[in-house]
């Protein structure tokens, strides 16, 4: 009876703490709160990190970042209700499903919270009036012809492309950028998906070994997402010959970069995360309104010629700080003339 009773007491202690983990406490003295999904995803990791760091960069203000652990849209859900009210301050938002968070969103608005859509384009209806993310489709462009000028002219053949989130419309950008720039570029070779490669580390290495396994004579695959730049690092044999591509900064696809058989682009997370911390504190301070509209972060190419200096500054919190300090004073100190008509983003 003892050990029924204990065991339910601990079931009971385990549901409450469940429950306080996915629904905060709001609290009036955090100005700057991020909302994520999946804090454990790498990207997401750099994205929280980088918010954290610009909202230091103005002293004085508190900040927070809540978000389940694993990719859970409806936990994500559940745990901002209580910032929506116009009275915690305000709230940038990453999420896989923008579209899920678009009516609570745009009574947020109403209510007078200052919201900040991050990385994934705010859905129609949110009312979000400030995005700070890629421009997916150029980042695409930027893989698809860094890929294109390692394949020689006038070879066919097939690419393959993966997208581990099919539709949501970031990647789907991205697929179609990497797939008109091969085609325009190379023209005799033939593109094939984006095929849905799953975002599970485990179901996306299987899903791209499965690509592989059907298409052993590929030139390329190139996956759009951040898990399947590792998948692929991870498949790679000393026997492969073909050049693969990803997006990110993930370790094992670094070193690959380093050497040469792979094709990297980072969408710069790090530096979204803190342009939107340090946007959010330095209005916090001010009392003035959030900027409206598009801010676009540029991405870079990762390749044999800069991956070692890459990797250097993924090394550390110091060497990203270091490392992004001077480009995101140029696009803070310049804000008006960087940003962009929020439609036009993509």
């Amino acid at each position: 009876m003892e050990m029924r009773v204990a065991s339910a007491a601990f079931s009971v202690a385990l549901l409450l703490a469940a429950c306080a983990a996915e629904a905060p406490t709001p609290s009036a003295t955090d100005p700057a709160v991020l909302v994520v999904a999946g804090r454990q995803v790498d990207f997401v990791k750099e994205l929280s990190a980088g918010f954290a760091e610009g909202v230091r960069r103005v002293p004085g203000i508190q900040h927070r970042t809540i978000g389940p652990d694993d990719v859970d849209n409806a936990a994500e859900m559940r745990m901002i209700r209580g910032f929506l009210d116009g009275k915690h301050g305000s709230v940038s938002l990453f999420t896989f499903a923008p579209e899920l968070f678009a009516d609570s969103l745009g009574k947020a608005v109403t209510a007078g919270t200052a919201l900040v859509a991050l990385h994934s384009i705010p859905a129609p209806g949110s009312r979000v009036p400030l995005y700070i993310g890629n421009d997916n489709l150029a980042i695409g462009t930027q893989l698809g012809e860094a890929m294109a000028h390692r394949i020689p002219a006038q070879t066919e053949g097939l690419v393959i492309i993966g997208s581990p989130y099919p539709g949501v419309t970031v990647l789907d950008e991205r697929a179609t950028g990497v797939r008109a720039a091969i085609e325009r570029l190379r023209p005799d070779v033939t593109v094939l998906g984006p095929f849905d490669t799953k975002q599970d580390p485990g179901a996306n290495r299987h899903a791209w070994s499965t690509l592989q396994e059907a298409n052993p004579h590929a030139l390329a695959f190139i996956g759009v997402g951040g898990a399947d730049a590792h998948s692929l690092a991870l498949l790679r044999t000393s026997v492969t010959t073909r050049i693969d591509g990803g997006v990110g900064t993930d370790p094992k696809a670094l070193a690959m970069a380093a050497r040469g058989p792979m094709v990297l682009v980072s969408t710069e997370p790090y530096l979204q995360g803190l342009l939107a911390g340090a946007i959010q504190a330095r209005c916090a301070k001010d009392g003035d309104p959030l900027p409206t509209g598009w801010l676009p972060v540029p991405g870079i190419v990762v390749d044999t010629t800069n991956a070692a200096e890459i990797t250097g500054r993924q090394s550390s919190e110091v060497a990203r700080r270091e490392w992004f300090r001077e480009r995101a004073n140029e696009i803070l100190g310049d804000l008006p003339d960087t940003m962009r008509p929020l439609v036009d983003a993509q």
